[in-house]
């Protein structure tokens, strides 16, 4: 098995790290441990570090349960993991990593991948209405594709 894109992790306008981690205490707290993350990240750089040796600065996730690696981009307004073969010309920084399941694809991803056409943009803009009507941040989107609330909601069901 291998890692498989999604187009829903990195939508340009809004960031899901709903598996980038796990037990996510609550917005706030999670937001800080990914500022401490960007700040040790530009640290790491500034000083001549790799971004391999930054990475493996802990095995473990913070206490508020996001991964070590997942940082902030001002200038693009979106979180992202710099391990990631999408930052990397296409290697997995990833790999053996501590608490990093590669290939995990949430329920909604993996749906999402076998829709056609009109069924992605149908809910893309069902994602669009929601942040537009200030319902979907990064926080909630994340959360709400790791528990799969926003794919029982697109679709009109109740998941027990």
């Amino acid at each position: 098995m291998r890692y498989e894109k999604s187009g829903l992790c990195q939508l340009g306008w809004l960031s899901c790290v709903g598996c980038c981690g796990h037990h996510f205490k609550d917005k706030l707290s999670v937001a800080k441990g990914i500022e401490k993350n960007t700040l040790e990240m530009h640290s790491y750089l500034k000083h001549g570090r790799s971004v391999k040796e930054w990475m493996n600065r802990s095995k473990d996730r913070r206490d508020c349960g996001v991964c070590h690696n997942i940082v902030y981009d001002a200038k693009k307004d979106m979180l992202y993991c710099p391990c990631h073969p999408e930052v990397n010309q296409g290697v997995d920084l990833r790999i053996d990593h501590h608490y990093c399941d590669i290939l995990h694809v949430c329920k909604a991803a993996f749906f999402f991948g076998l829709w056609d056409d009109a069924r992605k943009a149908e809910f893309i803009s069902f994602l669009k209405k929601k942040k537009k009507a200030g319902r979907l941040d990064w926080y909630s989107y994340s959360m709400g594709m790791a528990d799969d609330s926003l794919l029982a909601e697109f679709e009109g069901l109740k998941w027990d």
